[in-house]
């Protein structure tokens, strides 16, 4: 009982962080966004780009199999770890090596000193990493999410200084390299290990096939979330990588909020109950009409105010980022519902089903990317967006079959909240087009969604009463939602 209720401390703490990250590093973005050139917030991009990169290949993939085996004896962890330390060292220095021939690419001076800044991130991280997946191990969540949010807390003002004095991009890459140098002595301090100095490299084949496959999952992870950005930043530069970076940013911030923990408590649930059909597809049933009905307004929304929010958070410079968004409002609805398939075809027990679903989709993607790169960044969304709507049925497929859930029932799992998102779109272009054209952008904002949120609420509550107060239920207390249902006639 005590474990349990250490791991549900943990898990709060844990959760708690990473909403604090999301919020400081959106409100950071916003501030950047007003402070930097644009092709300097491309710079910034380009760097982290290459960080997930280094870390792919040095951290994750060493960290996820640390967790998922924790079988393994210490002589496996050190091998492990010795390992992940080498890989850092040699891909810090690659990136040193290539600082320069880089910056002369890119013909911005200013990228080889983020290079080597970069750098020392890959190498902090990766000297950090096998003892962070120890403490994970160990169920140290509590301390974890409260370290990481305080610090996440604590460096924002750094950045925020640096960018006042004109450090550029160079002042988040360089808090972030103070957050991983912290975390990284952090996780050597709370973990309560030592690796041990002689070991032989035959004892990594302990997890060998697990880490090849955990290689192979973060690849496609990182190669998802991060290819277009690489192939936009090296192929059309830096200024166009700024602008697709922002054109992509709310749309990012909304994704995660809602793929995040849909795949963090689904996917458990689910491994849980995956020899039982019917329990399985009422999960399924239930966690995708949840995603659609939030993302629905969020995304469709975007069309409506996509521009004015761009103006208002980023401010004028950034408008020609206003395409890419709208492109992004459709991947995001479609990125909602992978989120909740890949949770039933994975936790449901066919993890290979859905690496193959990602292949096939990261080929695609960097094909259509390239392809477009000569018509410029709006046409790499919509190539982008194609690929995503024609490839979307590999992943309907798959889970229906474990659910038994059908093309039928699909659509009408989605119709409600699209009806409901079609009434509120409509309704916040029409009280948009009553406004006065002098109005103050700030209050058109807050008066356009506050109209989108009531509408959209009002009509999924009169196409769908059910799956609107269970979307409730989750929010509100249980005796507010049992009032509802009694007002309204129907059993709680």
């Amino acid at each position: 009982m005590v474990l349990k209720q250490q791991a549900r401390l943990g898990a709060y703490w844990l959760v708690g962080s990473q909403v604090v990250n999301m919020v400081t590093a959106f409100l950071l973005a916003v501030f950047l966004a007003r402070i930097l050139e644009i092709y300097q917030f491309g710079l910034m991009t380009l760097s982290t780009v290459v960080f997930f990169i280094g870390t792919l290949v040095t951290t994750a993939a060493f960290r996820e199999t640390l967790i998922v085996r924790q079988d393994l004896g210490r002589d496996a962890v050190s091998a492990m770890f010795w390992l992940s330390l080498g890989l850092s060292v040699i891909v810090a220095a690659g990136c040193a090596l290539a600082a320069a021939p880089a910056a002369r690419i890119l013909d911005t001076p200013e990228f080889e000193t983020l290079m080597w800044v970069v750098a020392g991130s890959i190498l902090a991280n990766g000297i950090g990493g096998v003892p962070g997946a120890i403490r994970i191990v160990k169920r140290d969540l509590a301390r974890i999410g409260m370290q990481t949010g305080v610090l996440s807390l604590a460096l924002a003002p750094v950045t925020v200084v640096m960018a006042l004095q004109g450090y550029g991009a160079l002042s988040a890459v360089m808090t972030a390299l103070i957050y991983h140098c912290i975390t990284c002595v952090l996780n050597w301090y709370c973990a309560g290990w030592t690796p041990l100095w002689r070991v032989s490299p035959r004892a990594v084949g302990a997890a060998r096939s697990t880490l090849l496959v955990m290689f192979g999952q973060q690849g496609l992870d990182v190669a998802n979330s991060q290819i277009d950005r690489g192939i936009i930043g090296s192929l059309l530069g830096p200024h166009a990588l700024g602008l697709y970076s922002i054109g992509r940013r709310l749309n990012d911030l909304m994704t995660d909020a809602i793929i995040g923990p849909s795949i963090s408590v689904t996917t458990p649930l689910i491994a849980s109950i995956q020899g039982n059909v019917e329990r399985l597809r009422s999960a399924y049933v239930q966690t995708l009409s949840l995603a659609m009905i939030m993302a629905v307004p969020m995304n469709l929304g975007l069309l409506a105010v996509g521009d004015l929010s761009i103006r208002v958070l980023f401010g004028e410079k950034w408008l020609d980022a206003a395409p890419v968004m709208y492109a992004f409002v459709f991947m995001g609805m479609l990125g909602a519902i992978s989120g909740v398939q890949r949770s039933v075809v994975q936790g449901g027990g066919r993890p290979g089903v859905w690496f193959r679903i990602q292949v096939v989709h990261t080929v695609a993607n960097m094909a259509v990317i390239v392809a477009a790169a000569s018509f410029g960044i709006v046409a790499i969304a919509c190539a982008m967006l194609l690929r995503a709507v024609l490839l979307s049925p590999l992943a309907f497929i798959a889970a229906g079959q474990m659910t038994g859930v059908g093309r039928h029932e699909h659509l009408r799992i989605m119709r409600a909240p699209i009806e409901a998102g079609i009434a509120m779109l409509l309704a916040v272009l029409l009280v948009r087009a009553v406004l006065p054209a002098g109005f103050a952008p700030v209050l058109s904002l807050a008066i356009l969604v506050s109209v989108g949120a009531a509408v959209y609420v009002g009509a999924l509550a009169l196409i769908a009463r059910s799956e609107f107060l269970h979307a409730l239920s989750l929010v509100m207390p249980k005796r507010l939602t049992v009032k509802l249902h009694s007002l309204r006639g129907g059993a709680p």
